[in-house]
């Protein structure tokens, strides 16, 4: 029978996976309904940030408890990375998308 720290390891594991995974599908899946308005696509984005954050925070604090009371802490650090790397990445594509908008009106408004 696992004990309790390998279970915390194992549920930090599933959450932290699930920030990666679980927003993205979600978000594909929603469109598979037509938008009633152009809000509705807003309201997408704002779910998906608010499902993300959700996972990371229980991600985060399963992780931090699987490093107090495991002897497996290595799983609970994964459990930190991911859910930074993730945010990390969010930053890093939001950074990107901002800089390509920006170019492009750059170019058309010197056309």
């Amino acid at each position: 029978m696992p004990s309790f720290s390998e279970i915390l390891a194992i549920v930090t594991i599933i959450f932290a996976i699930a920030t990666w995974i679980v927003p993205p599908v979600r978000y594909a899946l929603s469109f598979r309904k037509k938008p009633r308005d152009s809000l509705s696509v807003v309201g997408r984005v704002i779910g998906l940030v608010v499902l993300a954050a959700i996972l990371s925070v229980v991600s985060l604090a399963l992780a931090v408890l699987t490093l107090i009371y495991s002897e497996r802490t290595g799983w609970g650090w994964f459990g930190v990375c991911a859910v930074g790397v993730y945010w990390f990445g969010v930053v890093i594509v939001l950074l990107i998308s901002d800089h390509l908008a920006r170019r492009r009106r750059q170019n058309r408004d010197q056309s």
